[in-house]
């Protein structure tokens, strides 16, 4: 059962007024660097029940953490062109999902690039996500600039879309902020939010910030659960994460109403944590990995020797 916690904050965390709370500056967590600066991955495996189109679709979904320089201007992974001072270390989150609705099938993959040296600014740097199914693909994305986000999108529904938007917490930025210091999340009952990039595009919703209520809450079992509510949107996320470091994330569920389905009733969205490790993925690109893909429990897996089969077949009929 849920019970919310009773958590003093300093002045900085206190309640204030919704233009007050654009973000502070918050301190890594002293362990991060011996956790995450390995030159390794850590990834996660999820039992993702979907809610779409009025009802549930089992699938999967994948969260990928892991550190890496960024370039300040041109908003990519340096390369060896970057000059010293236009480099920032950043936390980076790709999180994939991936299910069917009847016949036909989605991919999803969001990114956020969230700072992760020494203090770090509450927005993310930037953020993108796709949304591809038989229908077309969206791509959108948000970047940082100074006092604003640039956003544009890319959709087959709706055609192409340029703007900026207020700056204000993301919310595709919680999952990385939960890594890099949990106690730098608001309690507060007047925030605005951008909401999940996800969110925005299965819905149909603008993005742009909304008024929202944020809360700590604790579980029986020890883990805490950091909780957004929407009242406009009808809204709620709740991302439960373990409440010692490296605050791994072992749960999060999604209330709302599916806007593609309106005369159904409220469902609710849930992804629970089936398997995790660290590893330098980036090393293991042949087809002897897969058995990688064993230990995350992933059920997508193409054994190699029926792939070479297959493809000596096609090679001597095409003779």
């Amino acid at each position: 059962m849920l019970r919310v916690l009773a958590i003093i904050f300093s002045s900085l965390f206190s309640i204030c007024k919704t233009e007050e709370l654009k973000g502070p500056m918050v301190s890594k967590v002293a362990e991060f660097d011996s956790y995450w600066q390995k030159g390794k991955a850590e990834i996660s495996s999820y039992d993702l029940f979907q809610a779409r189109y009025g009802e549930m679709h089992h699938g999967e979904a994948v969260i990928i953490f892991e550190t890496e320089d960024f370039s300040k201007t041109k908003q990519i992974k340096q390369d060896r062109f970057t000059p010293e001072d236009q480099k920032i270390p950043v936390l980076k989150m790709n999180m994939t999902k991936s299910f069917n609705t009847g016949i036909y099938p989605y991919s999803m993959m969001i990114s956020s690039f969230v700072p992760a040296g020494g203090m770090v600014p509450w927005q993310a740097i930037k953020i993108s996500a796709t949304v591809n199914e038989w229908k077309g693909q969206t791509y959108q994305q948000l970047s940082q600039d100074i006092g604003h986000y640039n956003y544009k999108s890319n959709s087959y529904a709706v055609g192409d879309q340029i703007g900026t938007i207020d700056r204000y917490m993301t919310e595709d930025a919680v999952w990385n902020l939960i890594r890099i210091n949990p106690e730098a999340l608001f309690h507060t009952d007047s925030i605005m939010i951008i909401p999940s990039l996800f969110y925005c595009r299965l819905n149909s919703v603008e993005v742009k910030p909304y008024l929202a209520k944020t809360r700590h809450l604790l579980l029986d079992s020890g883990n805490r659960v950091y909780h957004i509510e929407y009242p406009s949107l009808g809204r709620n996320i709740y991302i439960e994460y373990s409440v010692s470091f490296p605050y791994p994330i072992v749960k999060w569920s999604e209330e709302y109403k599916d806007n593609s389905s309106p005369s159904q009733p409220q469902l609710t969205t849930t992804a629970i944590l089936k398997k995790q490790i660290m590893i330098d993925y980036q090393n293991h690109q042949s087809t002897n990995d897969q058995a990688w893909r064993d230990s995350l429990d992933l059920k997508y897996r193409m054994d190699p020797d029926s792939v070479l089969e297959d493809s000596m077949s096609l090679d001597i009929r095409s003779r």
